[in-house]
């Protein structure tokens, strides 16, 4: 029976490393698809940096016509003719179907594109980002051109509900090891290890990611810009539960520690009871002096 047992504590053990692996993955995602981090990683994308080709390294193969400075050249050569003969206040403009707009106040003192994109580029990414896909997540691949979907909220909430799925699924596994696993003291040292562990593969990984995307590693680093600040939360919580496991070791009572068998337990019951019996003899018999 207890091969059985520790065998199956075994298999619980190595689905919880992945499950901690996939758990951290997902939080790692959804994390770095909040807004803020969006709005800074989308910039080296969609404007132009000298010596790129359509954005920060990323080939135009998959940027298209995403280039904002190309957009923004292109309307502040129109704006300039337009606010000038139509006595607008506003010039507007289609950026990947999105709807911006530059004042003509801005048009007249612009000496580039670059005060275009300053005023727009919040547009910009907020459009993107909070865009609503008629698609689930997976769909949107073929029914998008360019996946800017991949930087929504929309992707992000994705991304969020599979974090709580392998959470649950992490809290299950924890209690069935607890369950099952006979010195139930050593559950946190356990559940320690596992999850200091599984913290080491998330930087390898993006390393590994780093090394295969070569051109497109501007998109790697927007999508795993929170790894090292879950890397670092993981390895120390897994480090304070391990020592929380050893300290419980040391200095909890033995009694508390020592494990007992159903034979023991039965022993136990009964010199428990046979001292309750004993006791109310003693009170029946003080009562009988007494009176």
């Amino acid at each position: 029976m207890g091969f059985f047992r520790s065998s199956f504590v075994f298999i619980l053990g190595i689905l919880l490393f992945f499950s901690f692996l996939a758990m951290n993955s997902f939080f790692i995602l959804q994390s770095s698809l909040e807004y803020d981090n969006v709005k800074a990683g989308l910039y080296p994308l969609v404007v132009d940096i000298p010596g790129s080709e359509g954005g920060a390294g990323v080939p135009k193969e998959i940027l298209g016509d995403s280039n904002l400075t190309k957009a923004a050249e292109d309307a502040l050569r129109i704006a300039k003719s337009y606010c000038r003969n139509q006595n607008k206040t506003d010039y507007a403009f289609d950026y990947q179907g999105y709807n911006l707009s530059i004042s003509c106040d801005t048009v007249a003192n612009a000496t580039g594109p670059q005060e275009v994109i300053n005023q727009t580029f919040d547009d910009a990414v907020h459009s993107i980002y909070y865009k609503e896909y008629d698609c689930n997540f997976w769909n949107c691949f073929s029914k998008t051109g360019l996946p800017f979907f991949l930087v929504s909220e929309k992707a992000r909430e994705y991304w969020n509900q599979k974090f709580y799925f392998s959470l649950i699924a992490s809290l299950v596994l924890i209690a069935l090891i607890l369950l099952f696993i006979e010195q139930k003291i050593n559950t946190p040292i356990i559940v320690g290890a596992l999850l200091t562990l599984s913290a080491f593969p998330l930087l390898k990984l993006k390393d590994l990611l780093y090394f295969l995307a070569g051109d497109f590693s501007s998109l790697i680093n927007l999508f795993l810009s929170t790894t090292r600040s879950v890397f670092l939360f993981s390895l120390v919580l897994g480090i304070i539960l391990m020592a929380m496991g050893i300290g419980l070791r040391i200095f909890l009572p033995e009694t508390l520690k020592k494990k007992f068998s159903a034979k023991d337990v039965k022993e136990i019951v009964k010199e428990e009871i046979a001292k309750e019996k004993e006791s109310e003899k003693q009170e029946q018999q003080t009562r009988k002096k007494k009176k």
